[in-house]
């Protein structure tokens, strides 16, 4: 049986708006993009930069920490031309679909700068996979685009687009996180797919051993399982004889 027959493609879904606050939709409509994707290309990045100087007779850089760099999502968006039915290629060939117009509208939201601010747009991604819903807000930071098949009149009918976008966070949530980033308060963390806790509490205190204590702190129904989204507070635990 063939592959088509039995997968239902994944959808990931661009919304754009004008400004960081995302309250403002572009204009015209539509404002909204969805398209197949490969759930096995998506990807999140985040790398730090450190200080590359060398002191004087010294045998390498300290890497002194410098800066946190915004994370950046990579994925390939799937545009065909023909839709199969529901039923894969057993099904009879319905009216072709239009890969041109979707390839325009993704590149009008995406990377057209808009006449209102000057800029390109603010983008709202939301993708399920494995029946969880994530969200990554951003800009688009580059695309390439595949063609894959023409028919004999020179219409497009399967492109693949892989785009980059990186992380484009609002001022206020920006201060806020800086806040409670601070040494002496909690640590919120916004859930991603594929996270455990274990892993969160190795990021934030060196050791996955406290996961408990924090599974406790936000009384968590089960551990085992963490839904995309979900809101974690990773407070100071307190030290052996009760210093934090």
């Amino acid at each position: 049986m063939n592959a088509l027959d039995i997968v239902k493609p994944a959808k990931l879904h661009i919304t754009a708006f004008q400004d960081s606050a995302f309250t403002r939709p572009v204009r015209p409509a539509p404002n909204k993009l969805t398209a197949a994707y490969n759930p096995e290309s998506l990807s999140i990045k985040q790398d730090n930069t450190y200080e590359t100087k060398q002191g004087a007779s010294t045998g390498g850089a300290k890497a002194r920490y410098y800066a946190s760099n915004s994370r950046q999502l990579s994925v390939t968006l799937s545009f065909v031309g023909v839709d199969f039915g529901p039923y894969g290629l057993n099904a009879p060939i319905a009216k072709p679909l239009d890969v041109g117009q979707q390839l325009d509208l993704f590149q009008r939201l995406c990377q057209t700068i808009n006449s209102e601010t000057h800029e390109p747009s603010y983008l709202r991604l939301n993708w399920d996979k494995g029946g969880l819903r994530s969200t990554f807000e951003a800009r688009l930071k580059s695309y390439d685009i595949s063609y894959g098949c023409v028919d004999r009149g020179g219409e497009v009918l399967l492109a693949d687009l892989t785009a980059t976008f990186v992380e484009a966070v609002h001022p206020t949530k920006q201060r806020a996180r800086q806040r409670l980033s601070s040494p002496d308060l909690s640590h919120r963390h916004l859930v991603l797919a594929g996270e455990t806790l274990p892993m969160l509490c190795l990021r934030y205190y060196g050791s996955a051993a406290p996961y408990l204590q924090v599974a406790a702190f936000n009384q968590l129904d089960d551990i085992r399982v963490l839904t995309p989204g979900q809101e974690l507070l990773f407070p100071p635990l307190a030290a052996p004889g009760g210093s934090v």
